[in-house]
C-alpha cells in the first residue's frame, strides 16, 4: 500500500509539472550567453562601465553610470517642461509583464524595481543616442561626451548580448519624449552601424522601409539587422550550392599563388544603400573584400553578434558567423594577414599580423554557419579557378621558385642557361649540317 501511495504521489507530481509546462516552446529574446560560447572568451560578453537590464545590475564597477542615468532623466524632464515623470512610469507599468516575459530566466526584482530599471535604462539609451546625433556639438557639461574612451566603452557596452532591454520599451519612451522636429528612432542607431565613428552631428544614415518595420527584440538585434540588411535579398543558384565544397578553399597566400588577385572593395557609410563590410565578391579571378579595421573592441563586437545569431536571431541565415568562417579560411597564418594588410583589406590598431591571425583563429571556435552559406558563390568561383591545370602549375612555380628574390634569380639563371644550351646545341647541329653539305 505504501508503494501504491508513493506511485500516486509521483503521478501527481508529474501531472503538476506537465500542467505548468507551456505547450509551445518558449522563445525568450533576452538571455545569457551559453557556456559553450563563454568558454572561448568570458570577458568579451561583460559590460565595462554600464549595466543595461537585470543580468549585470548591481555590480560594483558599474555603479558610477547609475548617476548619469538619473541625470539624463532629469535633463529630459527639464527640456520638455515636465514637472513629473508620471506618464513615463505609467507607460512602463503597462508593459512591465510583457517585458518580464522577454527574459529567459526569472527576474528577482519586484514590480517597482523592475519598472524603475526599465525606465532609467531606456531613457539613458534614448537620450544618449539623441545627444550623439545632435548637431549642436558636444555638451561640455556631460562627462560622457568629454572623453572619447568613455564614449567608445558605452558604444561597446550597449552592443552586448546580455546587456539589453526589450526594444519596445525603448521605442515607447522615445515616442513619449519625442518632439515634432526630431528623427525617428532607427535613424539614431548610425553610430553602431557606421563602425562607431566619433562624429556627433554628422549623420547621413537613411532608413529603408525594411529597417523601419523590423520587429527586432532589442537594440543589438536592430543593429545586427541594419548591418546585414544589404545582403538580406541575396540569392544562391542551385549550381553554386551543389558544387559548394566548404573544406576546399585555400588560404589567401595559396589563392594568390594560383593567380587570384585581392583588392579592397569600397563600402559606403549607409548600409541601406546596399554597401556592407560583408559584401565579398569574386569575379574574373579577382576577390574584392571590404576593409576590416581591428581595434580593441573588435573581438567583443563579433562575439556578441555571433551570440545573437546562435541564441536568438529568428533566422537560419547567420551573416556574421559566415563572415568569420570565410576570413578564417583565408587567414591560416600571419603571412595571409600580411598579404591582406598590404592590399588594404585589413588594418590593425592593436598589434601586428600575428595578433590578427590569432584573433581570427579564436573567433572561429564554436560558431555555427548558415545552411545556405553566405559565400558559397565565392568558394565555388575560387575553387574552380584553382582547379584549372594551368593555375595549379602557376601556383607550384610561385611557391617553389618565385617566393624569394634568390629563388627567382636562380630560376631565371636556370632558364637562361637552358636557353643558351639549347641555342648552342642548335648552332652545333646547324654547323654540322652545313659541313655535311660542303662535303657532299
Amino acid at each position: 500500500m505504501a508503494e501504491d501511495r508513493e506511485d500516486d504521489q509521483v503521478t501527481i507530481d508529474i501531472h503538476r509539472m506537465l500542467d505548468d509546462l507551456p505547450i509551445a516552446p518558449s522563445n525568450h529574446s533576452i538571455q545569457r550567453v551559453s557556456d559553450r560560447l563563454r568558454s572561448t572568451s568570458n570577458k568579451a560578453y561583460d559590460p565595462k562601465i554600464i549595466s543595461i537590464g537585470p543580468f549585470h545590475r548591481g555590480k560594483d564597477h558599474l555603479q558610477n553610470m547609475e548617476h548619469h542615468k538619473m541625470r539624463y532623466l532629469k535633463l529630459l524632464r527639464s527640456s520638455r517642461g515636465q514637472s513629473s515623470v508620471d506618464s513615463y512610469v505609467a507607460a512602463i507599468r503597462n508593459l512591465e509583464q510583457s517585458a518580464r516575459e522577454c527574459y529567459a530566466e526569472p527576474i528577482t526584482l519586484d514590480k517597482d524595481e523592475f519598472v524603475l530599471m526599465l525606465l532609467l535604462d531606456g531613457i539613458f539609451i534614448v537620450e544618449f543616442l539623441r545627444k550623439y546625433d545632435s548637431d549642436q556639438g558636444v555638451d561640455k557639461a556631460d562627462a560622457v561626451f568629454q572623453f572619447k574612451h568613455i564614449l567608445n566603452q558605452l558604444l561597446h557596452d550597449l552592443m552586448l548580448f546580455e546587456n539589453q532591454i526589450p526594444l519596445f520599451i525603448i521605442k515607447e519612451l522615445f515616442e513619449l519624449s519625442q518632439l515634432n522636429d526630431q528623427k525617428e528612432f532607427v535613424q539614431l542607431i548610425w553610430p553602431f552601424v557606421e563602425l562607431r565613428e566619433i562624429r556627433p552631428g554628422s549623420s547621413e544614415f537613411r532608413v529603408s522601409a525594411s529597417l523601419r518595420d523590423r520587429n527586432a527584440p532589442h537594440l543589438l538585434g536592430l543593429v545586427h539587422y541594419a548591418k546585414c540588411l544589404p545582403l538580406d535579398d541575396l540569392h544562391y543558384s542551385r549550381e553554386d550550392l551543389r558544387n559548394f565544397d566548404m573544406n576546399n578553399i585555400n588560404s589567401a597566400t595559396e589563392l594568390q599563388e594560383a593567380g587570384i588577385i585581392f583588392k579592397k572593395a569600397a563600402h559606403g557609410r549607409n548600409p541601406a544603400k546596399g554597401n556592407s563590410f560583408l559584401d565579398i565578391k569574386f569575379k574574373n579571378r579577382t576577390m574584392r573584400i571590404p576593409s576590416l579595421v581591428i581595434s580593441d573592441e573588435t573581438e567583443s563586437w563579433f562575439r556578441n553578434m555571433i551570440a545573437y545569431e546562435n541564441e536568438f536571431s529568428g533566422s537560419s541565415q547567420k551573416y556574421i558567423s559566415d563572415y568569420i568562417f570565410f576570413m578564417h579560411c583565408l587567414i591560416q597564418s600571419s603571412r595571409d594577414v600580411q598579404l591582406l594588410r598590404r592590399r588594404g583589406i585589413i588594418s590593425s590598431w592593436t598589434g601586428g599580423d600575428e595578433t590578427v591571425y590569432h584573433l581570427i583563429k579564436t573567433l572561429e571556435k564554436n560558431i555555427c554557419i548558415s545552411d545556405k552559406f553566405l559565400y558559397a558563390h565565392v568558394f565555388v568561383g575560387a575553387n574552380s579557378h584553382c582547379q584549372h591545370r594551368r593555375n595549379k602549375w602557376m601556383a607550384i612555380l610561385r611557391r617553389n621558385y618565385f617566393n624569394s628574390p634568390w629563388k627567382f634569380i636562380s630560376f631565371v639563371a636556370a632558364v637562361i642557361l637552358l636557353l643558351l644550351t639549347a641555342a648552342q646545341t642548335t648552332f652545333a647541329i646547324l654547323s654540322y649540317r652545313r659541313e655535311m653539305r660542303r662535303g657532299s
